[in-house]
């Protein structure tokens, strides 16, 4: 349950989405909306009059604006975004905007990480991320397509809801403490309906709080006076140091055991006259213990909830055993365009997962979507190769399976594991995410990246030294027992492809899985027999981390006459870079990688792919920049290398962008390179004899 409602979006002044959820809670008509959008059950009459409380509302954002280009800028809407990190985390990750008809996918753009050493300020060196810098990507290419989408200006959005379960006894999610607590009123409200209270208690779930706080003020003015008030107070912060733990300030004047007194970390908002109906109240506020408050893994301990849960039952009088909560049926509103073969194989390449020197669930996926001709060969390295087709002409095509990651470098005494990074990337973008833990042979262990020390105050956008990863353990031997080993435990963050309107999709991991992809789909109806040339396909392992795969492809591969290494033009097409340099825009085609860090590709062979793709009506494109790919190697062996490839946004980020339309040029350039006529030289001139 708690899962569940965590996945809710209610900015606040929004709060329509989780209101229907704990609507769903109870039968109809027992809880009524106010016109504010308060929640309000009724129980009992008489005296005392006690009042509880817990918010609805959560801090987010609304559509500032809409370019003609089609981005989306962003603006926070009322309080909540605590911490010099708040927006930060919102860079380079999921998005959900919440219109009238329902949820839209987007995504929060970042700078391109292989760009990092061509920019003037590097973007780890500068200060937090902050809000005005935020563009949306919703993958439409002007303000009309945004239209068409439905998002309108200040529909209002957060980071989409993804909720971590760490051993069985923490729940992490954005504004997880508000969360639990809504979720635990309900369990009061279902537990006192179910029997007499003495007295009136009035339960109510407010909006507002984050804005301008009239939500309360409006339910104790309509079922007031008071004579007691609980309120779930977010702003009472403190690390959990035990089991089963509440926080409250001042004494609750019973006796319940796990009570920790705090003051608010915040000051609260007051009304510009006094409240009358509140003037007598004895007023208490409730809260939870987190790790991690204010970041979008905000954890809190499921015993702490069942403890909160206790205080209120106490408050209203009762102590009775805890009703259980029904689940309301799953709904989503978000409306999902129909998927094509070649994006289901793409969403399935996306969903394995494999870092450096771990790519064995990505080759073994690979493998089952061959065609049944195929005799794939795995290599002493892990490479997986296919070789087909006849004739002297040797063409090999290379794709990696790898991606960006981390490995699991120690394990400290209690328990939180400490990261090494695989690849190149910006890790700032994975602090304070869910977390997977992989182990070969067993089940993924759900775990969170944590924080920085001192994210509070933190004063650049980088942290300074490697991430921690949090599973629940509470020591290196119990880390040991559950599999994870130092140096072979990779560690990821969960993904799936999400499309961004009609043509495009993000995930993380297009590179190299779009590349994966179109070999695949290039071999789909190819009669291997009628080929003029050999061919030789290599989904390589180790690429983001020194091409050990193609160093090993090309040392037994060195009669190829060619090689096209596919893998992601890093594209210049985003709001935050600039065009001088790798621009290659979306939808317009598979791009020839002509110039890239270590290899300038011949003219003659980027002539030769140009003209067949001309022939063949293949969009195409040329560019520049920067990053190598596995084509460096086999130039060791005088192969020359002419990488392929689409363009693609935010590399190495956990929203890499691509659209359909340059895979689908990619794959029909691919094809038609397998199966072209060779190449004929052109004869030799002969000189005329002079008179």
């Amino acid at each position: 349950m708690l899962q569940a409602y965590a996945r809710t979006s209610a900015v606040s002044g929004r709060e329509e989405e989780a209101s229907r959820f704990v609507m769903a809670l109870f039968k109809a008509g027992t809880v009524q909306r106010d016109r504010l959008g308060n929640l309000v059950l009724v129980l009992g009459t008489g005296t005392p009059r006690r009042l509880l409380v817990a918010p609805l509302d959560e801090p987010g954002y609304v559509v500032s604006q809409i370019q003609d280009n089609g981005y989306l800028r962003v603006a926070p809407v009322g309080s909540g975004q605590v911490g010099p990190l708040f927006h930060q985390f919102l860079e380079g990750h999921d998005v959900s905007i919440i219109t009238e008809q329902g949820a839209r996918n987007a995504i929060s753009c970042v700078p391109s990480s292989h760009y990092e050493n061509l920019r003037a300020e590097p973007e780890r060196n500068k200060p937090p991320f902050s809000w005005q810098a935020a563009f949306l990507d919703v993958g439409a290419t002007s303000a009309a397509g945004v239209a068409q989408q439905g998002i309108r200006l200040l529909d209002p959005l957060t980071l989409e809801k993804k909720t971590a379960i760490i051993a069985q006894q923490w729940v992490a999610a954005p504004a997880m403490k508000a969360k639990a607590a809504a979720m635990a009123l309900a369990t009061v409200a279902q537990t006192l309906a179910a029997a007499p209270v003495k007295g009136t208690v009035v339960i109510a779930w407010t909006t507002l709080e984050l804005l301008n706080g009239k939500g309360f003020e409006a339910v104790a003015n309509q079922y007031g006076p008071f004579d007691e008030v609980y309120r779930f107070d977010r702003t009472l912060e403190a690390e959990p140091t035990g089991t089963a733990q509440f926080l409250a300030s001042p004494a609750l004047p019973w006796a319940l055991p796990g009570q920790v007194l705090v003051q608010p970390a915040r000051p609260a908002r007051k009304p510009v006259l006094p409240n009358t109906k509140l003037a007598a109240a004895r007023t208490y506020l409730l809260g939870l213990p987190a790790r991690y408050a204010n970041t979008p893994v905000e954890a809190v301990a499921v015993a702490d909830v069942q403890q909160l849960t206790q205080a209120w039952l106490q408050a209203a009088g009762a102590a009775t055993t805890l009703a259980t909560l029904p689940m309301p049926a799953a709904k989503s509103n978000l409306i999902q365009p129909a998927q094509s073969p070649a994006a289901k194989l793409l969403a399935g390449l996306v969903g394995q997962y494999g870092v450096s020197t771990a790519e064995t669930p990505v080759r073994e996926f690979i493998a089952r979507q061959l065609p049944t001709w195929a005799k794939p060969v795995v290599d002493p390295a892990g490479n997986l190769t296919l070789t087909f087709g006849q004739g002297k002409r040797h063409l090999v095509f290379v794709a990696h399976m790898d991606e960006v990651g981390f490995v699991v470098d120690s394990i400290r005494p209690d328990g939180r594991l400490v990261l090494g990074l695989k690849g190149g990337a910006y890790t700032w973008l994975w602090e304070a995410q869910p977390a997977l833990l992989h182990i070969p042979g067993q089940a993924d262990i759900a775990a969170v990246f944590e924080p920085r020390p001192g994210y509070q105050k933190a004063t650049k956008s980088s942290p300074t030294g490697a991430l921690t990863a949090f599973a629940g353990f509470t020591s290196a031997q119990q880390a040991q027992a559950a599999g994870i080993r130092p140096g072979t435990t990779s560690v990821t963050m969960p993904k799936q492809l999400r499309p961004l309107g009609p043509q495009r999709a993000a995930a993380r991991g297009f590179d190299d899985r779009v590349g994966c992809a179109a070999l695949l789909l290039s071999l789909q109806k190819l009669d291997p027999a009628k080929l003029p040339y050999r061919v030789t396909y290599v989904w390589s392992v180790g690429e983001e981390i020194g091409l050990i795969g193609s160093a090993f492809a090309a040392q037994h591969l060195q009669d190829a006459s060619v090689v096209y290494p596919i893998d992601t033009f890093v594209s210049s097409d985003a709001p935050q870079e600039s065009r001088a340099f790798g621009y290659c825009p979306l939808g317009q085609g598979a791009v020839i990688r002509v110039l890239e860090s270590p290899n300038f590709a011949r003219r003659d062979l980027v002539r030769e792919v140009h003209a067949l793709a001309d022939r063949q009506k293949i969009p195409i494109q040329e560019g520049m920049t920067v990053g190598g790919t596995d084509g460096l190697e086999f130039l060791n062996y005088g192969i020359p290398s002419v990488p392929l490839s689409w363009p693609g946004r935010y590399s190495h980020s956990p929203v890499e962008v691509l659209d359909y339309r340059d895979m689908d040029s990619l794959v029909r350039l691919l094809r038609a390179l397998v199966q072209a006529e060779p190449p004929v030289k052109p004869a030799a001139k002969t000189a005329k004899a002079r008179p």
